[in-house]
């Protein structure tokens, strides 16, 4: 159990903001999911338990926004967590597996969304550092160009 304890802390500790947004979303979709089969199956303490933790990590999703990169974006996003909140504190209260799919939902797309920026920025990245083609000017020149162009090719 130390083991996992100390790879999931040098995971988060060297994890960049993307991957750290994405492990909390994990975790709520995980306990999401778990508080899901447990309603499915009548266990109310360990769907209380579940509900709990998911409930943690969205607070904890909501916490993590930064409004003042993009105020509107931020604001939206808050707002999409604290309904997922609301239908997993509504899932709790009334036993109802449905708001559990409801807040499942929402958090898969988010997930989905975030899979797909996390791609498009390793992209831009990537495209950054390969090398930019040769123009005319950057190569060496061993003598100077002309206006007119080389009659030495017609013979």
């Amino acid at each position: 159990m130390q083991q996992n304890d100390e790879y999931l802390e040098s995971r988060v500790m060297t994890a960049t903001p993307y991957q750290l947004h994405m492990l909390v979303v994990l975790g709520a979709i995980k306990f999401s999911k778990q508080a899901e089969a447990a309603l499915e199956q009548n266990d109310r303490e360990t769907a209380h338990f579940s509900l709990s933790h998911a409930r943690d990590y969205v607070t904890e999703l909501i916490g993590g926004l930064n409004e003042e990169k993009a105020p509107e974006m931020v604001n939206n996003l808050k707002q999409l967590f604290l309904f997922v909140f609301q239908k997993l504190v509504e899932a709790d209260m009334e036993q109802d597996v449905q708001k559990v799919k409801d807040a499942l939902k929402i958090l898969d797309s988010h997930r989905e969304t975030w899979d797909q920026l996390a791609e498009a920025q390793q992209q831009e990245q990537q495209a950054s550092i390969l090398p930019r083609p040769k123009m005319l000017s950057d190569l060496p020149s061993s003598q100077p160009l002309d206006d007119q162009p080389s009659q030495s090719w017609m013979a």
